[in-house]
């Protein structure tokens, strides 16, 4: 599946799910255990989100750049002491 157009009004579920690279199913149970925004809006019954808001979130996710290296157990952490 080709990637959501980034600049469009709205996203849907599967729209999510191909940015994602993930099954529909996977984005309804992030959404369903809150590990997603909420969607902007509900059309009837279908979710929407920006997709800005898609971006930025995923962008933010663990494993996505904004976690620390992972320290084999019992070495201490780097930094100041």
């Amino acid at each position: 599946m080709p990637e959501p157009d980034p600049d469009t009004d709205w996203w849907t579920t599967t729209d999510v799910a191909n940015y994602l690279g993930v099954t529909v199913g996977t984005v309804s149970s992030y959404r369903a255990r809150g590990q997603m925004p909420a969607p902007d809006r509900t059309i009837g019954r279908t979710h929407v989100w920006q997709p800005r808001r898609i971006i930025e979130w995923h962008d933010s996710r663990p494993g996505h750049g904004g976690r620390s290296p992972i320290r084999p157990p019992g070495t201490p952490p780097s930094g100041p002491a």
